[in-house]
């Protein structure tokens, strides 16, 4: 148990300092947690706490409202028949949310949090103005997005080490379809653009989008002998044709096509 509680307060400092690396906290402890017996688990949760809080109460919410969150949703996930993808979808949507509302509570508004990491650009990096400003302005617009992406990265890779030999039978529900077109059509049609509109339309189109790669990649891997060269195309082709990924990503979601897995 003390190993255990001494690595998961040392992996999410490190998480804390190399963002990127996050994901390394929640499958450390999904793999080692059910090791342990129910008390110690507890026992385990609360001295890491504890030490976070001492260290800092602001990383101590991140702790229980991000990683504490996707960990227990892991769980939870564990014991339904929930597809795959959704289950990082849904995970990622509810990390989203505590986080945004952590950022409002803890930082402030969306302008607030923005000014403070200009704030920080401007006097310890030596950034063209112009250029800071359009970037300040996009992540302004866009956070929710933002944040959604780099936990969609977490819960992503989360769940690949974990159950990555079933990748190719990952699926997707087609109800997210219609966040997509609810807000297509507020946004695009009724010209009502806010803050949350642009962010769940921008946030839906990258679901089938990442969803569409998954499904070339399964496709690739009929022909190709090596993974990593399917994977590659499928990411190359995504960047070089979103909306032709992102429509394959629906069409196999409404199972309209469907991709057979032939395995030797």
């Amino acid at each position: 148990m003390i190993k255990t509680t001494l690595n998961t307060i040392l992996l999410f400092l490190a998480a804390a300092l190399i963002p990127i690396g996050s994901f390394i906290l929640p499958v450390y402890k999904i793999k080692n947690m059910p090791k342990l017996s129910s008390k110690d688990r507890v026992v385990s949760n609360i001295i890491s706490g504890g030490v976070i809080y001492y260290i800092d109460s602001k990383l101590f919410f991140i702790y229980i409202g991000i990683f504490l969150l996707l960990e227990g949703l892991y769980y939870v996930f564990e014991r339904t028949n929930i597809k795959t993808f959704d289950r990082i979808l849904i995970s990622t949507i509810a990390t989203t949310a505590v986080g945004y509302l952590l950022m409002r509570g803890l930082v402030g508004t969306p302008s607030e949090f923005i000014q403070i990491m200009e704030n920080i650009y401007k006097e310890y990096l030596s950034v063209d103005i112009a250029t800071l400003g359009t970037i300040m302005s996009y992540i302004k617009g866009h956070l929710l997005f933002i944040m959604f992406t780099y936990l969609l990265v977490i819960n992503y890779l989360t769940y690949f080490i974990l159950k990555g030999k079933s990748y190719r039978k990952w699926d997707i529900s087609y109800l997210w379809v219609i966040i997509y077109i609810g807000t297509f059509f507020m946004g695009k049609t009724l010209k009502i653009e806010n803050f949350y509109i642009t962010n769940l339309y921008d946030i839906s189109s990258l679901i089938y989008v990442i969803y569409g790669v998954k499904v070339l990649y399964s496709m690739f891997r009929t022909k190709l002998k090596w993974r990593i060269y399917g994977k590659v195309l499928a990411i190359l082709t995504a960047c070089f044709f979103p909306i032709v990924i992102f429509l394959l990503g629906v069409l196999n979601s409404f199972k309209i096509i469907k991709i057979e897995i032939k395995r030797k």
